[in-house]
């Protein structure tokens, strides 16, 4: 049978991807072993070495989910042969609210960049490394990291985007919380030109809101109900039919390396 007619296993011990896999039971179902069945990483542990021993074992493909920043230096997209699809499931960039904030931009080309991150000091660099990717992607281009430093319960760093022929300058400012694991991070994002995107994610309160404002009145995105599981298996199940790679491994390795950058930074040192 081909890969458009037949259901693909999946083969997880996370509640939030069995649920979401039963809701999805005509096109997957559970399964006992890695060999050929999507394979959910969790993204708290080393989930390189996780994706690697998955792919190992057979994986049709690979789901990390919710990943925080490995505890050595990033490793390069090209530690992955490609050859299977990897989707990143990042709650607080999930890609169908990015589309809708940059869709929703008509085109228009954001003149400045401001995100401000907060949370749990144990999780601050992973929110720091969506802060980036929301950078990346209402900028529409790669990021330039030109100064960063802060105090030792908060960070800010200075950078550029590179988009469509121009650079337009952008700002991240990070503030820990507290010392230890908390709910998530929040997220505010603000591109500004002529036409004005806001985003507000808070993880703790469990609301996304996406707000753009033009010469002719603000527009709201409409609420997404999908969990984050469910659009991971989803998109994993659709580049395993396609074939087409997703760009979310390549996308969360240049993500994470500007994000350990930054906190690294010397600290007490003014930008």
């Amino acid at each position: 049978m081909t890969a458009t007619g037949r259901r693909l296993g999946v083969f997880t011990r996370l509640p939030s991807y069995l649920g979401a896999a039963a809701g999805l039971s005509a096109a997957l179902i559970p399964a006992g072993e890695p060999d050929g069945a999507v394979v959910v990483v969790p993204g708290s542990g080393d989930w390189l070495q996780g994706m690697l021993a998955a792919r190992n074992q057979g994986a049709a493909a690979v789901i990390i989910a919710d990943p925080r920043v490995l505890p050595r230096e990033n490793p390069d997209a090209g530690c992955w042969p490609g050859d299977i699809p990897v989707v990143v499931d990042r709650p607080r960039l999930r890609p169908d609210v990015v589309a809708d904030a940059v869709q929703a931009r008509r085109g228009h080309q954001a003149r400045a960049i401001t995100v401000e991150c907060a949370a749990p000091a144990a999780e601050l660099e992973a929110v720091v490394s969506d802060g980036f990717g929301w950078v990346r992607s209402l900028g529409e281009g790669p990021l330039a990291l030109r100064a960063a430093g802060g105090a030792s319960l908060g960070l800010i760093a200075l950078m550029d985007v590179q988009s469509a022929g121009a650079s337009l300058p952008a700002t991240l400012a990070g503030t820990a919380l507290g010392g230890g694991r908390g709910p998530g991070g929040l997220l505010q994002v603000l591109a500004l030109g002529e036409v004005r995107t806001e985003v507000v994610v808070d993880q703790p309160a469990g609301s996304v809101r996406v707000e753009t404002s033009t010469a002719d009145g603000i527009l709201k995105a409409a609420e997404r109900y999908e969990s984050p599981a469910r659009l991971a298996l989803r998109r994993a199940l659709d580049s395993w039919r396609s074939g087409d790679p997703a760009a979310d491994l390549e996308e969360l390795l240049a993500d994470q390396a500007l994000a350990r950058e930054v906190l690294q930074a010397p600290r007490n040192q003014d930008v």
